[in-house]
Formats: structure tokens, C-alpha cells, sequence
């Protein structure tokens, strides 16, 4: 009886209460909400946690195989797909600056040192399925475009990110494979929960779900807001270039690209899967601006553009 009190207040006015209430079961969408407003509440203990000092470092008690990479929770159980048959992914190129503060979880994001980079990373490997032949298809049939406005904008205390992540899944016309939907869902959830955290001052927090192909922006650039955190979900990630490498004044004065680095060779990538943080020219404190651009457009052997599936979580 206790149990069943506990788990009413802690999903009061739905389905699964009312379930629970008259002692009948739950179906499998009532179990997939609980269980990502179990871990929602989860995270925000442990990111309450770590802003009291009362943890250092966030650690996993078992290998992350089924999901994407490093998290602060455990992850879904997905199938891994066979190597062998993804997508050709670009090899991303490691930074050799004090740009970045590569993490092993999210966790990360919120410790002191953070403070002293222009950007966050979290390296993951992606375990969904090769989806770039639905996604091309998907594009070439119109059933998905470039401009379409996958967008909700979030106001902190408002709606559940589970919930959130449900609705902006809900705006793609395009049948997403389901471990890739659940991956979506679940970077919903953590990383606006850290973006949240890192970014106190602001009450909103603003969801894309984004289609990149040949409208990219391929010019180097800093972001004239806050922050942006981005997810790249296949094919190639975020390109980025320490400050030491990059001529501002043609930067700033519409220069090229080749003029706006100095050494190609120091020029930095992230990989499919990994979660990046950036702090625009608005962050309010410590290194910002982050110079970064979209990857070179690739194209298939038919000439046809590989089409770029993007989770963008934007701070204004």
C-alpha cells in the first residue's frame, strides 16, 4: 500500500496514477514515461549534488554498450548494430588546446574547471542503427526538408523534458527508427537538464531537431547568443578551431574561410554521437565566442548530399 501511495504522488493526475490507484497495469508507454520521469528526477539529484560539492565525479558501475556513450544514468537497453553495415562516419580530430574540457559524463559539465573552457565534450559512440539511407530517402521524397521548424521553446519549470522531448518527436513528418527516437528522447532529457544547470541565469531553453544538408552554415563564426549544445547523430560532427589558430580580423570583416585560419592542421572536429557545449559571444563569464563552423558538405558516390540529423539545445 505504501509503494502504491509513494509511486501516486509521484506521477499525480495521469494514467499511470489512475492505474495505480485501481490496482490495474501498466501498458508499455505508461512504463517508457516512468521510467524517463524516474531518471529525470535521478539527474537532477545528482547535478544537485555536484553544484553543493557534496560529489566530485560521477561514475558508471557497469559498461555503457547499449546506449551512445558515457551518461550520468544507465542507459536503455538498445541493439547494437553491425559495424560493418553504418554509415561511413567521419574520424573526428582531437583538440590539442585548453579549448575544450573533455569529460567522461555529463556530470562533468558542472565541475568548477568547466568554467575555464570555451567549450564541453562528452565523447560517445553511437549504438542505433545505421539510419542515413531512410534519412537521404526520406529527404529526396520530401517527407522531411531542411527548413522544416522542429522547434519547441522551453520555459524551465513549465512541463516535464520528458514530455518535451515526446512533443519535438512528434514534429518530425519522417519515421525515425526506434533505438534513434529513444536516444533523441533520452538527450532530451539529460542534456537540457545540465544546459539547465550550466546556464542558471537564463529561464529558457530552446529544442531544435534539424535537417543539414546542402544548407549548412560552412563559414567560420562565433554564435551571438549564450550557448548551444549539439548532438550530431550521423555522418560528421561540429568542426571548431582554438583561438591561437584564428585571424579575428577576418573573422569579424567577412574574410574566407582559408584566411580566417592560420594552420589547417590544428583544426579541431567532434565525432558522431558526442554531446558538445558551446558558449557564444553572450555566455556571461570566463572564455566564450567559440569559432566554429558546420563540416564540409559530403556527398555520396552519386553525387547526391549526405544528409546530417542534428539535436540542437539552444541558450538565447
Amino acid at each position: 500500500m505504501s509503494q502504491t501511495l509513494l509511486l501516486s504522488h509521484m506521477y499525480p493526475n495521469t494514467p499511470e496514477s489512475l492505474a495505480l490507484a485501481n490496482d490495474e497495469p501498466w501498458d508499455d508507454d505508461m512504463y517508457d514515461r516512468a521510467q524517463a520521469h524516474l531518471e529525470a528526477f535521478y539527474v537532477e539529484v545528482f547535478l544537485e549534488l555536484a553544484n553543493y560539492g557534496e560529489i566530485e565525479v560521477v561514475t558508471e558501475t557497469k559498461a555503457l554498450g547499449g546506449y551512445g556513450g558515457p551518461r550520468i544514468l544507465a542507459p536503455l537497453d538498445v541493439v547494437t548494430s553491425d559495424p560493418s553495415k553504418r554509415a561511413k562516419l567521419a574520424e573526428p580530430t582531437k583538440a590539442t588546446s585548453s579549448t575544450v574540457l573533455v569529460g567522461s559524463t555529463l556530470a562533468d559539465f558542472l565541475l568548477p574547471e568547466s568554467s575555464l573552457h570555451q567549450a564541453l565534450l562528452v565523447e560517445r559512440e553511437p549504438s542505433w542503427k545505421d539510419f542515413q539511407a531512410i534519412l537521404d530517402q526520406a529527404v529526396k521524397q520530401g517527407d522531411i526538408r531542411e527548413e522544416d521548424q522542429m522547434k519547441i521553446e522551453f520555459k524551465k519549470g513549465s512541463v516535464d523534458l520528458a514530455e518535451v522531448g515526446d512533443a519535438l518527436l512528434k514534429m518530425v513528418r519522417m519515421k525515425l527508427p526506434e533505438d534513434l527516437r529513444n536516444s533523441i528522447r533520452r538527450d532530451v532529457i539529460d542534456i537540457g537538464n545540465v544546459v539547465a544547470s550550466l546556464c542558471p541565469w537564463s529561464n529558457t531553453l530552446i529544442f531544435k531537431i534539424e535537417v543539414m544538408g546542402e544548407n549548412c552554415c560552412s563559414r567560420w563564426h562565433r554564435d551571438n547568443y549564450c550557448a548551444r549544445a549539439i548532438v550530431t547523430y550521423n555522418s560528421v560532427g561540429t568542426v571548431y578551431a582554438p583561438d591561437d589558430i584564428v585571424n579575428f580580423w577576418e573573422l569579424d570583416y567577412c574574410g574566407c574561410n582559408d584566411k580566417i585560419i592560420k594552420d589547417e592542421s590544428q583544426v579541431c572536429s567532434v565525432g558522431v554521437a558526442d554531446v558538445f557545449f558551446m558558449k557564444g559571444k553572450k555566455f556571461p563569464s570566463g572564455p566564450k565566442g567559440l569559432v566554429h563552423k558546420s563540416p564540409e558538405i559530403r556527398h555520396h558516390e552519386d553525387g547526391l548530399v549526405v544528409n546530417r540529423l542534428v539535436l540542437k539545445v539552444d541558450v538565447p
